[in-house]
């Protein structure tokens, strides 16, 4: 490979916290951003109106599960024009990856690749739990964006976060990029899971629903995704 290609994949962790929703409007940030990333789906437990491959269908969908199935990231590395690899895990892919970094971190290091893993943490002690216990098995072998997802509790002060005496010590050993992520008005954010739409997709007035088609939603969804595309502007570093 001639240059160096980042894998940028969410946590298989905790379900419910939202990490398929951070890369939902991280794809047209990088896009804005001139780069196109191949997508690919590796949650199989999300079939129904959330699984990545479902807003975008141009993503390959694997079954992490499956022997050699995290293997197929050297293929698309080496088959892809594309520098920017995105891959959406699914909860209860934390053993499958762990295991395979550290069979194939070596390899993937001589070829270039570098990781940036994605942690969506709400103000819930398991939530924030499973993101240390992604870092504890990682360690220095990605680099890490954490989202505190505000969730249903705007201006949340994540005390879970904060009071955690091991965040602390994450934060100085692996130095992770910290955003948050603002809460939706729930009647909003349901109407885009029922339909299968994106924030960029109600920016640009691609839906067909009466409720998404309001001004007030396509304003909400700019607010939404702007405050996002602000905290992967401060993330650059560790995702391109």
């Amino acid at each position: 490979m001639k240059t160096t290609t980042r894998i940028i994949f969410t946590q298989g962790g905790k379900g419910g916290v939202a990490k398929t929703e951070v890369l939902l409007s991280l794809v047209p940030w990088y896009r804005q951003q001139g780069i196109e990333p191949i997508l690919l789906d590796f949650d199989i437990e999300n079939t129904n109106k959330s699984g990545l491959q479902n807003f975008y269908p141009e993503a390959k969908k694997f079954d992490v599960h499956t022997e050699g199935a995290l293997d197929e990231l050297f293929d698309i590395c080496d088959e892809s024009d594309s520098r920017i690899i995105i891959a959406d895990l699914g909860a209860g892919a934390g053993s499958a990856t762990y295991a395979w970094f550290e069979e194939a971190f070596q390899d993937a290091e001589e070829l270039n690749i570098k990781f940036t893993s994605i942690g969506v943490t709400t103000n819930e002690a398991g939530a924030v739990q499973s993101v240390l216990k992604w870092a504890a098995h990682l360690q220095d072998q990605s680099e890490y964006l954490i989202v505190l997802n505000e969730l249903h509790e705007p201006h949340s002060k994540f005390e879970y976060w904060h009071k955690e005496p091991a965040v602390e010590k994450f934060q100085q050993l692996l130095s992770p990029t910290i955003i948050t992520m603002q809460a939706r008005i729930q009647e909003f954010q349901a109407e885009l899971r029922n339909q299968s739409v994106t924030l960029q997709h109600v920016i640009d007035g691609i839906v067909s629903n009466d409720f998404l088609r309001k001004k007030k939603n396509t304003v909400r969804a700019n607010r939404y995704q702007r405050q996002l595309f602000a905290g992967f502007d401060s993330a650059s570093h560790i995702l391109i």
